[in-house]
């Protein structure tokens, strides 16, 4: 599995010959690596963890441009199918799916989630990470959370190996809380640091973070660089 980290929480996942996408913010994301979509060649799926502007992105136009499947919370995919995406895999917290040798299952995180339309907030269900697992390898994206003690409940269930964990504060966990949900309640062996330094407000340190966590690796990517796991 190659793991690619595109800046805030936005990934390229290459596992079991399918491109899978996770929160492409990479119109307005100062972190986005440059050129990088015309490295592509195909994306099977789209996984967004909520409806905020920053993880829907781009969601819209890569999903036409390359006939892809956009995963994600029912409300979520019935926003993105009014905007002429046809290809959905509607889901909710606690179920998983499993496509082309790829399963996904949507487990809870604390957040919001809406989009803001002509000044209204539109809902867009609730906020959610996700475990995807393909050869053998389950990788936890937290998406936008507070830390919570049920976080052991996901490790225990899933047995995920790798955790792509915020930590930029502010609107998500800091360093702090970051790292005590993985000394207490995950058990990781690699661990990724995300939704930090894209903007002035997510003033949270990966570099703290790393000195605070006690087990796993800790690997803090720049934005396109991989980890192959």
């Amino acid at each position: 599995m190659r793991i690619t980290w595109l800046g805030h929480a936005a990934f390229h996942i290459q596992a079991a010959g399918q491109d899978i996408l996770i929160d492409p913010f990479w119109t307005g994301n100062p972190k986005y690596p440059q050129g990088y979509e015309d490295r592509l060649t195909k994306v099977d799926t789209i996984v967004l963890t909520h409806g905020h502007e920053d993880h829907l992105g781009d969601t819209v136009r890569l999903a036409k441009k390359f006939g892809a499947t956009v995963v994600a919370q029912y409300e979520i995919c019935m926003f993105v199918n009014g905007q002429g995406v046809e290809r959905l895999e509607p889901m909710n917290t606690g179920g998983c799916i499993k496509r082309e040798g790829v399963r996904y299952c949507m487990v809870p995180a604390f957040h919001s989630s809406a989009v803001i339309r002509d000044g209204t907030p539109v809902t867009m269900g609730d906020p959610a990470g996700f475990v995807i697992e393909a050869e053998g390898t389950a990788v936890y994206h937290a998406g936008d959370t507070c830390v919570f003690s049920d976080m052991a409940l996901i490790q225990r269930i899933y047995r995920p190996k790798v955790g792509l964990i915020p930590v930029g504060d502010r609107f998500t966990m800091g360093p702090e809380t970051a790292a005590l949900a993985c000394n207490e309640f995950l058990d990781l062996e690699v661990i990724v640091p995300i939704h930090w330094g894209t903007f002035d407000l997510l003033h949270g340190d990966p570099h703290e973070f790393a000195r605070r966590v006690r087990r796993g690796r800790v690997e803090i990517l720049e934005p396109g660089q991989s980890l192959e796991v």
